[in-house]
């Protein structure tokens, strides 16, 4: 007895091994360059992250030592030397916000709510290093824009998708 020629194609394409390499491949290879890319867009927004907090703690050592008040540093010469530590960062003199502010004592000093209710950067930008023996913070932020948008790696970001990574030094300047 002779099977229907529908059973016998399907009963070949069952016994049939070739190309399964492709196949298994084809099944992995999303969830294989979503790990690949997501473990690279991690590292480099540590990288970014770290190298900011370094900038921040090296300009915020000239206010520290009072080279800050004797060549009357502004706010976009403060700008200016957290982004030149920042070698690979263009757009960091457009995107970086700094808030720098003087403290009664250590103990009230507080963490800035950097992202309003809107998913907006809501940072009120200011320079007041203060004088000799003054408690000063310095906050940095900079908004982060994703190397690979295919998908978020968290639900904390910008209305507009980006991250915000963050760097502050609390102080305590030197008597000038």
């Amino acid at each position: 007895m002779r099977s229907h020629p529908t059973v016998t194609l399907l009963r070949r394409l069952l016994r049939d091994r070739t190309g399964v390499a492709a196949i298994e491949f084809a099944l992995l290879a999303l969830p294989l360059f979503i790990l690949i890319f997501g473990i690279l867009e991690v590292a480099a927004m540590f990288f970014i992250d770290s190298a900011l907090d370094a900038s921040v703690h090296k300009a915020s050592r000239l206010i520290r030592t009072g080279q800050a008040a004797k060549g009357k540093m502004g706010l976009a010469q403060f700008k200016t030397e957290i982004c030149g530590n920042l070698l690979y960062l263009l757009d960091c003199r457009e995107n970086l916000l700094v808030a720098a502010s003087t403290l009664t004592d250590a103990s009230s000093s507080g963490a800035m709510r950097a992202i309003g209710s809107s998913g907006t950067v809501s940072i009120n930008e200011n320079f007041d290093i203060g004088h000799g023996s003054d408690y000063v913070i310095v906050q940095a932020f900079l908004p982060w824009s994703p190397i690979v948008s295919l998908y978020s790696l968290s639900s904390h970001t910008l209305a507009d998708g980006s991250y915000l990574l963050g760097a502050s030094v609390l102080f305590r300047n030197e008597p000038f």
